[in-house]
């Protein structure tokens, strides 16, 4: 083939992550209208989206589990037909604790089985030395699908109903991403006589030392790596500081007066900054190493949140774009450098679980940060302290993933 292999299962894991993915990014869109629909406050109903990242994190890994003996393309194409089901299902909603039931378990395992572990783990297989651009390329699908889908979504509940709207999504999810997985993905090069990369000898598993070339030391112990548990810390702090701001930006503006289609639409253009942040995240951390790339996505994230605390009305267009730049930047690829990190240090037979075990510290993450900033803003009326305390996160993020660095990845804990 002219083109490897490997780059269209990027492309295919791109179009297909954002397809699904997509409407659960777009929470952000459905929170105002859930409150409104269901009475309940803004913590009450932002903890359903708590509870789907905490069903997604305990799923993801369950499916991890399994995942390392039936392969990530099974799991996939069950929990993307999953996710469609629960989507047209969510249409049927009555009261906060349906919603919780239906789209925070059910839908938060499903898309535990369609998106970082199972994607990840098909990446490193198909990718060594350039895993973070492969890892950039795939997981611009996130962003791209969360711009796509927020202005749907709000014009979708302005002329549909936001129960028409997940009915529609749900079936679009259906008919285009389930076909694709089934279609296109393969596990592994192996399966159609290919290496990784496209290379044309199996000299391709060297690697330095550091982070500016990939470690390919599998680990097979039968412990954890050694720094795991300061990694599962810091993706904690990394799902605090993406997903509160993910779900709350949108009331946020609403608050300090602009329109909900105008505030929908600064959401989506940070996403759309996102894809090409993912894909020079990506590519810079295969040159200079995924620590410094990491780094300077934290520095971004603070830009971001403050510069947003700081706007007080809708004339405060400079500020307001300084914050959608630069957090849509770091949104893009906070993610696909640290999947790369993870998978650089974890190859082996475990992959799966260790990647799941990972994904359950992010989840959680994205489970309180959330709740926590609508609590914060029912309590104090604001959302400063939360949204600083969040920036704050993601910068010891960083502290902890530069120092866990320097130690080997593969000797057990």
């Amino acid at each position: 083939m002219r083109i490897f292999y490997g780059w269209i299962i990027a492309g295919t894991i791109l179009a297909t992550w954002g397809i699904s993915i997509g409407p659960r990014q777009s929470f952000s869109i459905f929170l105002l209208p859930f409150v409104g629909e269901f009475g309940a406050s803004r913590s009450a109903t932002a903890a359903a989206f708590s509870i789907h990242m905490a069903s997604y994190a305990l799923g993801g890994w369950l499916l991890g589990i399994i995942m390392d003996r039936v392969g990530p393309r099974r799991i996939i194409a069950w929990s993307t037909g999953t996710w469609a089901l629960v989507l047209v299902l969510c249409s049927r909603l009555q009261s906060v604790w349906q919603l919780y039931v239906v789209y925070g378990v059910l839908g938060g395992a499903a898309t535990g089985g369609l998106s970082y572990v199972a994607n990840n783990t098909i990446l490193s297989r198909w990718f060594v030395r350039y895993r973070g651009l492969a890892s950039g390329i795939a997981q611009a699908g996130v962003p791209l699908g969360t711009a796509v889908y927020g202005p749907l979504a709000q014009l979708g509940i302005a002329s549909l109903g936001w129960r028409t709207t997940h009915v529609v999504f749900g079936l679009f999810v259906a008919v285009t991403a389930l076909p694709l997985v089934l279609l296109v993905l393969r596990d592994d090069p192996k399966e159609m006589g290919l290496l990784p990369d496209g290379a044309t000898a199996p000299a391709l598993r060297g690697g330095g030392s550091d982070l500016r070339a990939p470690h390919i030391q599998d680990f097979t112990g039968p412990g954890l790596p050694r720094g795991y548990w300061p990694i599962f810390a810091a993706n904690i702090l990394r799902g605090l500081t993406m997903y509160a701001i993910l779900v709350h930006q949108v009331a946020f503006l609403v608050d300090v007066g602009f329109t909900r289609m105008t505030a929908a639409s600064y959401f989506s253009a940070g996403f759309f900054l996102a894809v090409p942040g993912g894909l020079a995240a990506g590519a810079i951390s295969d040159r200079i190493g995924r620590t410094r790339t990491y780094a300077g996505i934290a520095a971004l994230y603070v830009i971001g949140y403050l510069s947003l605390l700081l706007v007080r009305s809708p004339s405060q267009v400079v500020l307001l774009s300084i914050s959608v730049l630069a957090a849509g930047l770091a949104t893009g690829g906070a993610s696909p450098v640290l999947a790369a990190f993870l998978t650089d240090r974890l190859q082996g037979p475990r992959l799966g679980f260790l990647l799941g075990l990972q994904n359950i510290g992010f989840g959680v993450g994205a489970t309180l940060g959330p709740y926590l900033a609508g609590l914060a803003f029912d309590w104090l009326g604001s959302y400063t302290i939360a949204f600083i305390l969040m920036a704050l996160s993601m910068v010891v993020s960083s502290l902890i993933i530069s120092g866990t660095a320097r130690r080997r990845p593969a000797t057990g804990t």
